[in-house]
């Protein structure tokens, strides 16, 4: 008898353990379902950050001090915030409006005062972005994109798209933009928007531009197309104004690539190319050029005023030449190292020159004018007032420079 309860009691043990299993089984899938659902509600969560991320991104980054991309130490050329630091060597780009030195990353357009101090932070969003400025203006635009705005030192005027890739911009001391844009049914579009940002003058162009300039009035431009004729390339500059639908004038081929074209005091066209430069008349006429024996490094132009820097490789020689109006009698300085950059200054009567390890200024008659040691670390500088600002690979120095 007891041989027989202890069996019964083994036939009664074997559904409680199938239950046991069961329960277990149950448990874990409920446990697999749950952390399932948590799973999706991250991945739900995390999609709905992402697409609302032009929200909460840049207010994060307000907030977030290691986001910066430029920040002020003290230097030794400068007392307080200098040198300005570019993280990682940063592509940047600087320009000038309204004595603030302005840099603009690839996330950011920074607006700093000449002592180092931070005025403004402005964000941007474009893929390309290309800074240009004048007089009080400054220009942002996506190079190969479709988005474009003005800036000034207090505020943001406007932004805009146009329809087709940019290809390059201009602004001008008034606030004017000119954009150069592609086209399916013309070689380029031509497009000018006033300072409010409304639209006052658009060209489908035959050939392809490959500079503007504005007029002094900012009623109208000077822009280049480039062709080739028997394998060598040719630029012609083109007087268009805004109020008219045709051009003013045409010039005559220019042996050269254009690289700049500029106005002068008396609306006049000075001409930069790669292989020669040379001033145009108010009527469009060539009225004096200047062929290049060596090879351009660089150059700039001013009110008239020009300056041409030349390299001769085997000789390994530099020479700066210099140009007030006329280029057939300019006045050339020899130089046995190497000059990084060209500026015109003041009203067009001096030129700032920077060597490996030094600053100079010259008058455009040929005489010196100050001079200053500095680093070969520096690979270029902008000018506001007295002071140069030096552009490193990673960071900015200022140098007090009267002359």
């Amino acid at each position: 008898m007891f041989g027989q309860t202890s069996k019964k009691r083994r036939i009664q043990q074997v559904p409680q353990t199938e239950d046991v299993h069961a329960l277990r089984k149950q448990k874990k899938r409920k446990r697999h379902l749950r952390r399932a659902g948590i799973f999706a509600c991250l991945v739900v969560l995390l999609l709905i950050l992402y697409q609302r991320r032009e929200i909460w991104l840049p207010r994060l980054e307000e907030m977030s001090f290691t986001r910066q991309t430029i920040t002020q130490n003290d230097g030794t050329f400068s007392d307080g915030n200098f040198p300005l630091s570019i993280y990682g060597g940063a592509a940047y780009q600087t320009a000038t409006i309204d004595n603030l030195l302005l840099i603009l990353s690839d996330s950011y357009l920074y607006m700093y005062q000449t002592d180092g101090v931070l005025l403004s932070r402005r964000q941007h969003a474009y893929g390309s972005a290309m800074l240009q400025a004048a007089g009080s203006y400054a220009l942002i635009y996506e190079s190969g994109g479709t988005h474009f705005r003005l800036e000034g030192s207090g505020k943001t005027f406007y932004e805009k798209s146009v329809s087709d890739p940019i290809v390059f911009g201009r602004v001008s001391d008034m606030g004017f933009t000119a954009l150069v844009t592609g086209s399916e049914t013309s070689a380029c579009k031509l497009i000018v928007f006033n300072k409010k940002g409304k639209q006052i003058y658009s060209r489908s162009c035959v050939e392809k531009l490959s500079e503007v300039s504005f007029r002094s009035d900012s009623g109208g431009c000077y822009a280049v197309s480039m062709h080739t004729d028997s394998g060598t390339m040719k630029s012609v500059v083109h007087h268009f104004d805004f109020a008219e639908k045709g051009e003013k004038w045409t010039s005559q081929p220019l042996d050269t690539l254009c690289i700049s074209v500029y106005n002068t005091k008396g609306d006049d066209v000075f001409v930069l190319g790669d292989t020669c430069c040379a001033y145009l008349s108010l009527a469009g006429a060539t009225m004096s050029t200047y062929t290049y024996p060596d090879t351009l490094v660089c150059g700039d132009s001013k009110n008239g005023s020009a300056v041409v820097v030349l390299r001769n490789e085997e000789k390994r020689t530099n020479s700066v030449v210099l140009m007030n109006g006329d280029a057939n009698s300019p006045k050339v300085l020899e130089f046995d190292g190497e000059i990084k950059c060209a500026s015109v200054g003041g009203s067009g009567d001096f030129v700032t020159l920077q060597t490996r390890d030094s600053v100079r200024s010259y008058w455009m008659t040929g005489g010196a004018s100050a001079k200053a040691g500095i680093s070969d670390m520096y690979d270029k500088f902008v000018r506001i007032g007295d002071y140069l600002f030096l552009m490193g690979y990673d960071r900015i120095d200022r140098l007090e420079y009267a002359g």
